[in-house]
């Protein structure tokens, strides 16, 4: 009688704790979502970014599950609800989201930003001056080329809608697919955009102007994310050379011995927190 009830109530701890044990184990393997924003199609997005996510998840010991959107607002949408562990996102929305969303920097692209202002080689066009009465591509209205694109021209004397005509299209990409069918006159978009396009459509564009620099999109992580987990992002992020990325995407990141990404701090965005307040930009 005496072992009889000893078994019962051995067997009632285990079917109690059971529940407790299971939900630990499935905590410990939910995967981190890593965001990325649309600045190309889904296709290439998915050809960097699911490598590195592979990378990630390997030395996280856990899954990483890669995530975009539909569109660059519905991207900064996300990125407000705080969907994504791990993000990379346009400067822009860095410097006016981060704070308020718990975003810390962890690693930018090795190289800075500007828009290209680009036209295809035959073209007329040789300089700003010359694209008064025309189109002008570029990629969505909220992109941080875009913003640039709109600085550039105003300082110009080109005013939107009377002097020139600008097409935002859905990424860069989509803009220079655009400018060689001649449906365009020009595209302002990223110079990793431009070299990614030149590969896959075998051509080259003419330079016509280059905006002003800025720093680089980035990697963020919600702060909340265990410091141990968030140096392991960092030490792979760093010390990644994209060996699971075809060499024509590859293209996109520097081309040079440095590697594709570097520790970010927050201090260097303050010039493009500057120049939010300077153009009024939301």
């Amino acid at each position: 009688m005496k072992t009889t009830l000893i078994r019962i109530i051995f067997c009632a701890f285990m079917f109690a704790t059971m529940p407790v044990f299971a939900a630990q184990s499935t905590e410990e393997q939910a995967p981190y979502i890593m965001g990325v924003f649309p600045f190309v199609p889904t296709a290439t997005i998915e050809g960097i970014f699911a490598p590195l996510a592979a990378e990630l998840s390997k030395a996280l010991g856990r899954p990483v599950k890669l995530r975009s959107a539909s569109s660059f607002d519905k991207y900064t949408d996300e990125l407000k609800s705080r969907i994504f562990d791990i993000a990379f996102i346009q400067p822009f929305d860095y410097a006016s989201l981060a704070k308020s969303a718990g975003l810390l920097p962890l690693a930018s692209r090795n190289d800075i930003l500007s828009s290209h202002i680009v036209v295809k080689n035959d073209s007329l066009i040789h300089d700003l001056k010359d694209l008064k009465g025309k189109s002008m591509g570029m990629p969505p209205k909220v992109a941080a080329v875009s913003f640039l694109n709109r600085l550039t021209l105003k300082k110009a004397g080109l005013t939107p809608d009377t002097d020139i005509k600008f097409v935002y299209l859905a990424s860069h990409q989509a803009c220079l697919q655009q400018l060689m069918i001649g449906n365009v006159a020009a595209c302002g978009v990223s110079p990793a955009a431009i070299r990614l396009a030149e590969a896959q459509l075998k051509t080259t564009f003419r330079l016509i102007h280059e905006s002003p620099e800025i720093p680089t999109p980035l990697f963020v992580v919600k702060k909340e994310i265990a410091k141990k987990d968030r140096d392991t992002m960092l030490g792979v992020l760093t010390t990644t050379d994209l060996a699971g990325v075809k060499p024509e995407l590859r293209t996109m990141f520097v081309e040079t011995k440095e590697k594709p990404f570097r520790k970010a701090t927050d201090s260097e965005y303050e010039v493009v927190r500057t120049m939010m307040k300077t153009y009024g930009i939301k």
